[in-house]
């Protein structure tokens, strides 16, 4: 016949059970539990723990607790009855009687404490609530005293300030704004850019490399330590820009003050190139330009035009002289023909 923890094992692996599944349903340290299905019960703290471990651990795993303790009565120490008054229930509620106890007569000790501290508390907060008051009262009367003198001189001035304010007010001067237009796929149209002419290039925790290109040149490149920036001013003549970036984990980019997105939402380790192309007084500066060549090709066609109108013409004279020339000869050869024959 197998021993009570054989059986107490059996019926726990049937179950599909470890002893950690036990030990959460029970509160029953593991230790405790292997010791009982080894049959060392010198490891439990008492012989009223082993019944009742057991007791416990049978009712999980599907066996009747009373039964099994009655079967395996040899093998199972019993419990002595002044231990079992020890860990008895109401026992233990006599100690939590006496622990209650105690800790009441601890309170009634620091009441008078207490009450002192109380009423220290109350005289401060009613002398804070009265100089609050008065204070207050002494400074709302003093303010609406001003604001009656401020009141009566402002209507005073109040006519003259109005004709005045008609007089001086002028139109602000209109100054253009920046406009940023994305154009998709990190590409941006500038216009209205005036005095800030600022790009500034930075990172909060990453390091990272980056190259500024201005109309196609390189102008600044190098790696950007965490919380480095690295600012330049754009040139007026300037066309298109392009920011090249090693990665995009925590870049930040602005332009004339205006904040440009500098971080690819995808793929933020990648790397990842913003471009620029800029508008306005750029583009009106490169129309002037195109019509000064224009103008000088036209000038360059009339001149050759001209050339081709006098190379002609010399070609024309030339060609009537000779026709001239041919026809006095042939004139002449015929005057001596006609001698010759009257001879």
């Amino acid at each position: 016949m197998a021993d009570i923890g054989d059986k107490l094992r059996s019926a726990r692996k049937a179950k599909g059970m470890s002893i950690e599944d036990v030990e959460k349903i029970t509160k029953i340290q593991r230790r405790y539990l292997t010791a009982i299905e080894n049959n060392d019960f010198d490891q439990l703290p008492g012989d009223f723990y082993v019944r009742a471990f057991i007791r416990q651990f049978a009712d999980v795993v599907g066996l009747n607790g009373k039964e099994l303790l009655a079967d395996y009565k040899s093998e199972v120490p019993e419990a002595k009855p002044e231990e079992y008054v020890e860990n008895s229930i109401d026992n233990k509620s006599e100690k939590i009687k006496e622990t209650t106890n105690s800790r009441k007569g601890m309170w009634r000790s620091y009441l008078p404490q207490i009450a002192t501290v109380v009423g220290v508390v109350l005289v401060i907060l009613v002398v804070y609530i009265v100089y609050t008051r008065f204070f207050t009262g002494t400074n709302q009367q003093s303010a609406n005293q001003a604001e009656n003198v401020t009141v009566s001189s402002s209507r005073i001035k109040s006519s003259k300030s109005k004709t005045s304010s008609k007089n001086k007010s002028t139109p602000k001067a209109k100054t253009s704004e920046v406009k940023i237009v994305s154009l998709g796929n990190n590409s941006y149209r500038v216009s209205g850019m005036k005095n800030d002419r600022t790009l500034t290039l930075g990172t909060t925790k990453n390091e990272v490399w980056a190259q500024i290109l201005v109309n196609g040149s390189s102008v600044w490149q190098g790696t950007l330590k965490a919380s480095g920036k690295h600012s330049i001013q754009l040139p007026q003549n300037v066309n298109n820009v392009s920011v090249q970036m090693g990665n995009s984990v925590s870049t930040t980019l602005t332009l004339a003050g205006k904040k440009v997105n500098a971080r690819n939402s995808t793929n933020p380790a990648s790397p990842m190139t913003i471009r620029f192309t800029f508008t306005g007084q750029n583009s009106q500066s490169t129309n002037t330009q195109q019509s000064s060549s224009t103008s000088q090709s036209s000038t360059n066609n009339v001149n050759t035009q001209t050339q081709q109108n006098q190379n002609t013409q010399n070609r024309q004279g030339t060609q009537n002289t000779q026709n001239t020339q041919n026809t006095q000869g042939q004139t002449n050869t015929n005057q001596n023909n006609g001698g010759q024959s009257n001879r």
